[in-house]
């Protein structure tokens, strides 16, 4: 991590304070007309309570592996060797070319072993950066960014940051078996440690070719926290949703009940890769162990920065968030869940689904109703507290769509609720300003 003394920190962005409180909130004025669209696949949620709203999620964060976790940052740092090709190699140091040549070959083939089509980024003589995508089915024009950087200044560096980048391979382990509405991008960027070098290039060749990148997640040292209180910093700021993907981690480590201890830094350090999409006007945030709070590696930057020291279970938790943001931001949920109540089960021709999701001003709501029904449409909290009634009354069997303009809410996690006499269907959105 490219670091200076708290004292040194600058930023440059003009930032206005945005505060999230569930304000009472006036209802929207919506605009609703017939539709006929195909059958999608719902996702109905059976409450809203900490860990039991959205059971997909809460598999995805099961199926995070310590032991994937460690495994790679045991590699990176050189405690242990790994075939590559017909070599039996030990990447000793992720400093100069050739130990991060190694490292470059060992992260793609990590990636392109969970099915990905891998991409090397030469951008220089000595950098490279390594990346693969999954396309959204939705919308493959909207990115998302999950990264970390894969350079070094010393050997073994395992916080700084094998941990980073052990942690974007283990999302991405998982997250290949599913399909993303939005593209995901998993990037490994080079040589971050001598001026955010890599992450600047992909970030400058981005805004070149205007591509849409919707949010930037950047992971930076997630193995140190020497007093186990869980802390950790999430660094933001005014540029393009940087607020809101700092606020979605917030809100994600709130209704899983991790057990960690967020704290968002606005105006935040741009001294990390999430600093050089700042500088294209990207909304991206950095997020990893709390050293603006006085619990920071001591070991940075020398050959004693190893896994030995690390707090696995912090490790694996901040490696649980990671993982429930991304598919928060860009995968839908692919089951359908009966609510407890048998009488209120939702049938498969009940269906709830909205466009864009995330979304910033507006989005448009669909919804198919199998018969004549009175219906009643609300838009409640994370907290289940209803902040918007979009319709009450009689309707005929159809297909509807209606647009919820979001003006006066705070960007975070909502959801649209569907009921009729017998049925109730729920839908998460996200809303990012």
């Amino acid at each position: 991590m490219l670091i200076h003394f708290k004292s040194m920190f600058l930023c440059v962005f003009v930032f206005s304070c945005e505060v999230f409180l569930n304000n009472p909130v006036k209802k929207t004025g919506v605009a609703m007309k017939p539709m006929i669209f195909p059958m999608l696949l719902c996702m109905a949620f059976t409450s809203l309570s900490a860990q039991a709203y959205d059971p997909f999620i809460v598999d995805l964060m099961a199926q995070v592996s310590l032991d994937s976790l460690l495994a790679t940052v045991r590699i990176l740092s050189g405690e242990e060797a790994v075939q590559l090709g017909d070599s039996t190699v030990v990447i000793q140091h992720r400093v100069d070319y050739w130990g991060n040549d190694l490292a470059a070959e060992f992260v793609g083939g990590k990636l392109a072993s969970y099915g990905l089509a891998v991409e090397s980024q030469v951008y220089s003589d000595y950098g490279r950066n390594i990346y693969a995508q999954q396309v959204g089915i939705l919308d493959d024009d909207r990115h998302f960014i999950l990264c970390a950087h894969y350079d070094a200044v010393d050997y073994h560096c395992a916080d700084d940051n094998a941990s980073g980048v052990a942690a974007v391979l283990e999302v991405a382990r998982i997250l290949s078996h599913y399909t993303p509405n939005y593209t995901v991008v998993y990037a490994l960027w080079d040589e971050e440690e001598i001026g955010l070098l890599g992450s600047s290039f992909y970030a400058h060749q981005a805004r070149a070719h205007n591509l849409d990148i919707q949010g930037v997640l950047n992971l930076e040292m997630f193995g140190w926290d020497s007093d186990d209180d869980g802390a950790i910093d999430i660094h933001s700021c005014e540029v393009g949703k940087s607020r809101a993907l700092a606020q979605l981690l917030v809100t994600i480590d709130s209704l899983y009940a991790l057990p960690l201890q967020p704290v968002i830094h606005d105006p935040g350090s741009p001294d990390s890769d999430h600093g050089a999409f700042w500088e294209q006007g990207f909304g991206a945030i950095v997020f990893g162990e709390a050293y603006w709070a006085d619990d920071f590696n001591p070991y940075y930057h020398s050959s004693q920065d190893r896994i030995d020291k690390f707090n696995t279970a912090y490790f694996l938790h901040l490696t649980k968030l990671t993982v429930a943001a991304i598919a928060a931001l860009a995968y839908e949920n692919p089951e359908i869940t009966a609510v407890p109540n048998e009488a209120l089960s939702v049938p498969e021709t009940l269906v709830l689904k909205n466009y864009p999701n995330p979304f910033n001003a507006s989005t448009v709501i669909q919804y198919r109703l199998p018969e004549d029904e009175h219906v009643v449409l609300t838009i409640c909290s994370s907290l289940g507290v209803e902040v918007v009634e979009l319709l009450q009354g009689f309707q005929r069997a159809g297909n509807y769509e209606i647009r919820f303009t979001a003006a006066d809410l705070p960007s975070g996690v909502y959801f649209a609720t569907l009921r009729t006499r017998t049925r109730v269907q729920s839908q998460k959105i996200i809303l990012l300003k």
